[in-house]
């Protein structure tokens, strides 16, 4: 995306990294230890911070019911949790040490896809299994790696259920489009397009822009000119906010626009009030009730975690998911095992049906390992996230056109 039981270990490489969490028993074979490493801190903490607690909070409730089943034994879970700041390379010190030092079984990967591509090499090195969360860009899946399966799908997948909701109401005709130039966003952003064709959508102004927020004037002027039903922003927060402000600003006033990232980040920054009726994607929403939907609810309501806050919430869970189901078709800790049974995961999660995509499957015809989540529209009414579609998990009405502002 560019999509947070455990106990931290016991002692502290001095200088080298940042440990996250609390002190626990030894490590040693009658615990189940993941390993993984975390944007607590830097420019991605905003998306995914608090997910540390979640984590933790998933460990000791399913600890409180006697740990998972792993062969004959029921084996307590430990995850071992380190701060990547958000950086790439801090992220590869942390699954290193994890694997070298620590002697984790397996790894769940850290935030975003640029630094889930770094750490990953980690795992393929050292012949570990890694189940990447908050990361969907096709070249992550396509370097050939046996050791890595992730849960959520293809990048160019993102707003297809956004897309399938605008056919079936027939307003939308034409389209601009703004996309920062990062992978995550660029995926997106060709999806878009190429799904709005699909459904009939005229796409009237096609623009990209640097990964620091720019002066947005040149392509506003053309947006103005062009006046499309529907304005899509592909960007990360900071970028989607800059946009939007100037955008308002400047007096472009669309029928609607869709922020692909319209989580707190985004709402807050703009105020409440002119993020009404913007629409974006999210992984989960309270009203869906599918998988293990209770225990999410009763993780987020102990951690103090608001999904309208923190969107990639659900995502987190589906690893965990993921992850559980792994050691339980494995029966084993053993590495091979481990890895064999996560590509055969096939489990239900609180937003519905996760596989592990075989190697033909996508459209990729290289890609092997992803997952087969996908994100569905919400809109932002009053302050609070409303899903629109698809219709059986429908909670409100999509509100189009927007009002002016």
């Amino acid at each position: 995306m560019r999509v947070r039981t455990g106990f931290a270990v016991s002692f502290i490489l001095a200088g080298a990294l940042a440990i996250a969490g609390l002190a626990g028993p030894a490590v040693g074979q009658e615990s189940i230890l993941v390993g993984a490493s975390l944007a607590m801190s830097g420019p991605f903490a905003e998306e995914v911070g608090p997910f540390k607690k979640l984590m933790e909070t998933w460990a000791e409730m399913v600890n409180a019911k006697g740990g998972v089943k792993v062969g004959a034994r029921s084996l307590p879970v430990k995850f071992l949790v380190y701060d990547d700041a958000s950086k790439p390379d801090e992220s590869i010190k942390a699954y290193e040490r994890l694997v070298t030092v620590d002697k984790v079984h397996l790894l769940v990967g850290p935030y975003s896809s640029p630094i889930t591509a770094q750490a990953s090499t980690v795992a393929e090195r050292h012949g570990i299994p890694m189940i990447a969360l908050e990361a969907n860009s096709t070249p992550i899946f396509t370097r050939g790696f046996k050791w890595l399966v992730g849960v959520i799908d293809d990048g160019p997948k993102w707003s297809n259920h956004y897309f399938d909701l605008l056919k079936a109401e027939g307003k939308v005709k034409t389209m601009a489009i703004v996309i920062q130039e990062t992978g995550h966003t660029k995926e997106v952003g060709a999806g878009a397009m190429a799904k709005a064709k699909a459904v009939g959508i005229q796409v009237v102004v096609e623009e990209s822009a640097p990964a620091r927020p720019p002066d947005f004037t040149p392509i506003l002027a053309k947006m103005k000119a062009a006046n499309p039903d529907l304005v899509y922003v592909s960007g990360f927060p900071a970028f989607n906010v800059a946009f939007y402000k100037q955008a308002l600003e400047q007096g472009l006033n669309p029928r609607t626009y869709h922020v692909i990232h319209h989580g707190s980040a985004f709402r807050k920054a703009v105020g409440e009030a002119q993020a009404n009726h913007v629409t974006g994607e999210n992984y989960w929403m309270a009203g869906i009730k599918k998988g293990n939907w209770q225990m999410f609810e009763e993780m987020l309501q102990k951690t103090g975690i608001k999904v309208e806050d923190y969107p990639w919430a659900g995502i987190r869970m589906f690893g965990l998911d993921a992850l559980q189901a792994t050691l339980e078709k494995a029966g084993s800790l053993e590495r091979e095992k481990l890895l064999a049974a996560a590509k055969a995961v096939d489990v239900e999660t609180i937003s519905g049906r996760l596989r592990i995509q075989k190697k033909g499957e996508a459209p990729n015809p290289n890609a092997e390992g992803q997952g087969t989540m996908n994100p569905f529209p919400t809109q932002i009414q009053d302050g609070k996230y409303v899903t629109l579609w698809p219709q059986d998990i429908a909670t409100g009405k999509h509100m189009y056109p927007r009002g002016a502002r």
